[in-house]
């Protein structure tokens, strides 16, 4: 909660000292792409047949990522943004008891193997309300892919390989959210993004989903810049339509620095 308060009094203070800015060419891309290293710190819970799991507890609570953001400028009022990042990760150990995994009994002494894969993918239609060469404030309507998948496996002597699909599910889902990006100089600027939706889709979902960012970019030449961001992302998923029910509770959150290719100018 914390960090959704600093990045909304953000978007607040730099709205307000939008009048002492000067023009900066990342105002004025008509096509613009920021890729780079994104470092999350993960918080996960998975809530299966009312028995509660975290999976920091077998797999790392940090990871090293990419990310890729693209922002489309139809024009100074419209513009398209679009954004993905995916983290997977894995761990094993050798049993010290019997499993059964998939109907399968694992004995003892095996090697076990658990997995979770998670990605997020978003594209977003913007309005601004204040379009300038020094402010781009406005909102947008935009959809949330949340893909998330976990499997155990185990090589069992005299058996072979074996595996079990816990969850493989992906959820298309509406967001509404506000952005801001503000000059400070022609050479710097800084930018926020805030975005979610909480709702229910039948029998099959019931969750919420929040995204925020703030960064800060420096552009020394035209088309080139550098900068670096926080992004958070936090879900909070009921799965009503998988077996025994699963409900899925997690936070990605960290720094993502990133390179900037600006290309064209907006009309």
């Amino acid at each position: 909660m914390m960090n959704k308060n600093i990045l909304a009094s953000a978007l607040a203070f730099t709205l307000v000292s939008a009048q002492a800015a000067s023009a900066n060419q990342t105002l004025n891309d008509q096509l613009s792409f920021r890729f780079g290293p994104f470092f999350p710190s993960i918080d996960t819970n998975v809530t299966i047949k009312g028995a509660k799991y975290n999976f920091e507890d077998v797999l790392d609570d940090n990871a090293t990522t990419g990310s890729v953001q693209a922002l489309w400028r139809v024009s100074r009022k419209w513009r398209l943004r679009f954004g993905y990042w995916a983290v997977d990760r894995e761990t094993s150990e050798s049993s010290d008891q019997n499993h059964n995994i998939g109907g399968i009994t694992i004995p003892a002494g095996s090697s076990i193997g658990a997995t979770f894969e998670s990605s997020l993918a978003n594209a977003a239609l913007g309005w601004s309300f204040v379009a300038n060469d020094t402010t781009d404030f406005g909102v947008e309507l935009g959809i949330a892919a949340l893909s998330l998948k976990s499997e155990l496996g185990a090589s069992v002597a005299g058996v072979g390989n074996v595996s079990f699909t816990a969850f493989d599910e992906t959820y298309p889902l509406p967001t509404l959210g506000v952005y801001l990006t503000q000059s400070l100089s022609p050479k710097w600027s800084i930018a926020g993004n805030l975005n979610g939706i909480g709702l229910e889709i039948g029998d099959d979902f019931k969750g919420n989903i929040i995204n925020a960012s703030g960064a800060v970019e420096f552009r020394p030449w035209k088309n080139v810049g550098l900068g670096l961001a926080y992004l958070y992302s936090s879900a909070d998923a009921e799965l009503k339509n998988v077996s025994d029910g699963l409900n899925v509770d997690w936070t990605y959150q960290g720094p993502f620095a990133f390179v900037t290719l600006g290309f064209g100018e907006v009309k």
